[in-house]
């Protein structure tokens, strides 16, 4: 019979001690393998080596009384996670219905209040066919004009994203850790009622034509729901829940819900763009909303993924973010912090460019030179999310069998980078079709650098470091919709595509940190130890 040790925080305190490399050590807070329980393996090779003086380690150069590897020779066993009925399958359609319905909502809203915007500053024209007024020449009055819907629809784009970027930061760390005492269940059901509020407003909003104040509204309640971030961090520690840490397993699962996402989003935003010609705004909305009250029927079928017996309810989720904390900034972590900031680091340079881009590329297609109209951003829209999301996360099982998943990463900031130059360097819209096809690997950083976080953290802390990553993310969505906004809006004058070019740098500061991280992870984890009776 086999068993697996883990890994220590620092090379100092392996088994190494007697001169070679054959394991190290696991604290409950040091954690780096399956789910375990403790057996006590009498006359096994570490006792025998004990016996004979190979390695002396004392409970009190330990952080926790129980180590394995100490005089008492505890090893820690695989536990078996129990087989979940095939409705887990359900999430895939889960995510399906949710990122189809923001991708149709999210394109149909910031196309509104961008033709909206028009309409008051050209009330004698017919602005439905946007490039009707697409100013290129620069002398022309309208020019400015049109400069300053720009500016003014960038600027409402970022008052909606602070509505609702602001609670959803404090909403998915507590919904996220407390979903490691009451389950992974009820997290289903929270981002898609403050979804269906939000689009209600929306849809309102369009048909009796509100002030735009009061759509904040709704962007405020979805805030408090968790929003995206919820949505996401609960589908990932779904996986967490029903894949094993060690190999590629899980880096293959998370990638896959990232595939589904994309598939959402490619199909849905290539049909919007066709619906928002033939109908205009509001259905659209009202067909995002429909969505979503259809998923919610969905999550009843849903079975839990994480039983009350793996549930630690003496952990308040306070105690579930204090751990958490401590695993980025604790003494005890000393030896490892730094792979988990480094990799929250590389993940949040890569969300920025992404979120970045997404929020300013509509409004730099939508003028001149390309004077896109809503078909062809959807059209556009959709190319991007087959090549990203849908081919890229698909090639990533042949990928794992010829790369590492930090080399993988690499390759995704790369492939991220040189898109962003060419599209900052487009002037034609062949050009910018070519954009998605070089950066077909571009987004692959993300589920892995997910995945690489996952697998450092304890099973019953899955569902904190989920919802530390999503309000980081989120985090980084409210400040990098804001900055890009803002810094597009004060570049128009000086080069308009200047914000891909910042962005291009934050993917080259990510493959020199990712590159780090994949040379000095390989020092500080030893060999796994096998004990063998």
């Amino acid at each position: 019979m086999s068993y697996s040790s883990s890994y220590v925080p620092s090379r100092s305190n392996s088994i190494n001690a007697y001169g070679s490399r054959h394991g190290s050590l696991i604290t409950y807070d040091d954690y780096d393998s399956d789910d375990y329980n403790k057996m006590h393996v009498p006359k096994s090779i570490l006792e025998r080596r004990m016996s004979s003086g190979l390695a002396t380690i004392s409970h009190a150069d330990s952080p926790v009384p129980q180590l394995v590897g100490t005089s008492s020779d505890s090893v820690y066993l695989i536990r078996s996670s129990p087989k979940l009925s095939p409705r887990k399958w359900l999430i895939i359609m889960y995510c399906f219905l949710y990122m189809g319905a923001y991708a149709m909502s999210s394109a149909s809203f910031v196309q509104y209040i961008y033709n909206r915007l028009q309409k008051e500053m050209f009330p004698d024209k017919d602005n439905f066919n946007l490039s009707l007024h697409c100013f290129s020449n620069t002398s022309d009055p309208h020019y400015k004009l049109q400069v300053s819907v720009q500016e003014k629809a960038s600027n409402w784009n970022m008052y909606y994203n602070l509505a609702t970027g602001i609670p959803t930061l404090f909403a998915s760390i507590l919904l996220g850790s407390s979903s490691d005492r009451f389950g992974r269940k009820f997290l289903f059901y929270l981002p898609c009622f403050g979804a269906i509020i939000r689009t209600a407003v929306c849809t309102a909003g369009i048909y009796f034509d509100l002030n735009l104040y009061y759509l904040l509204i709704g962007f405020f309640v979805e805030g408090l729901t968790g929003f995206m971030a919820t949505m996401l961090l609960v589908t990932f520690a779904y996986v967490a829940d029903i894949t094993p840490p060690k190999g590629k397993q899980r880096s293959f699962g998370i990638a896959m819900i990232e595939l589904i996402n994309g598939t959402a989003m490619t199909i849905v935003s290539f049909a919007t763009g066709y619906f928002i010609e033939d109908t205009g705004y509001f259905y659209p909305m009202l067909t995002s909303g429909v969505m979503l009250a259809l998923n919610i029927v969905i999550i009843i079928f849903i079975p839990e993924s994480f039983p009350e017996d793996k549930r630690e309810l003496r952990e308040s989720t306070f105690d579930k973010i204090k751990a958490i904390f401590n695993l980025f900034f604790g003494e005890n972590n000393k030896g490892r912090r730094w792979m988990y900031n480094t990799l929250m680091l590389v993940f949040l340079l890569t969300v920025f460019s992404s979120f970045g881009r997404q929020s300013v590329e509509p409004l730099y297609l939508l003028d001149a030179p390309f004077c896109w109209s809503s078909e062809k951003l959807g059209n556009f829209s959709s190319l991007k999310n087959l090549l990203q999301q849908i081919f890229g996360m698909g090639v990533i099982k042949l990928l794992q069998k010829a790369m590492s998943d930090e080399a993988i990463a690499m390759l995704g900031c790369v492939s991220f980078g040189a898109s962003l130059v060419l599209e900052g360097l487009a002037q034609s819209d062949i050009l910018m079709y070519i954009v998605p096809a070089i950066g077909v690997c571009g987004l692959l950083t993300v589920p892995i650098t997910r995945s690489l976080l996952s697998k450092l953290t304890h099973p019953d802390h899955q569902g904190a470091i989920f919802s530390t990553i999503s309000t980081m993310e989120t985090i980084v969505n409210i400040g990098g919709t804001v900055a890009a906004n803002e810094i597009y809006s004060h570049t128009l004058s000086i080069y308009r595509g200047m914000i891909f070019f910042i962005l291009t740098g934050c993917n080259f500061i990510s493959l020199i940190i990712m590159g780090i991280y994949r040379f000095g992870s390989r020092r500080t984890f030893p060999t796994s130890l096998d004990v063998r009776r």
